[in-house]
């Protein structure tokens, strides 16, 4: 994938997840969740309780998809660009702040797991 490239689709997923995912979750999942919730209790957790838990599993799970991380894992610095220009194009940089700083705290945090991962494979090329 070319840099161009990756610079556009940060912008389509940051879009896709600040624009589509909300809309998608208020007019069909909750709709449905509640639907298929109904009126029941299970294991002490009430019918709110229980779509709270659903709703935050979908929400989770469109921040795994779509989120920084996954525009960082699939498109790298040029997708995080790309993110920001998307935050400008929307009105506020600033919405962008924490998404860039929870990255490169991530980042920070698995250098060492790195390091052990390259010492790894090169025990395993000598062998």
């Amino acid at each position: 994938m070319g840099l161009v490239l990756k610079f556009f689709a940060g912008i389509f997923m940051t879009f896709l997840f600040v624009i589509v995912a909300p809309y998608l979750t208020e007019n069909y999942i909750t709709p449905y969740i509640i639907e298929a919730v109904g009126d029941s209790t299970f294991m002490f957790l009430g019918t709110q309780a229980l779509i709270q838990v659903l709703l935050f599993l979908v929400m989770i799970l469109f921040i795994v998809l779509l989120g920084g991380g996954a525009v960082f894992r699939w498109c790298g610095v040029v997708g995080i660009l790309g993110m920001i220009v998307a935050y400008w194009l929307m009105g506020d940089v600033r919405d962008a702040i924490i998404p860039v700083i929870s990255l490169t705290v991530v980042y920070i945090i698995l250098i060492p797991f790195r390091k052990d991962d390259k010492k790894k494979k090169s025990k395993k090329e000598r062998s």
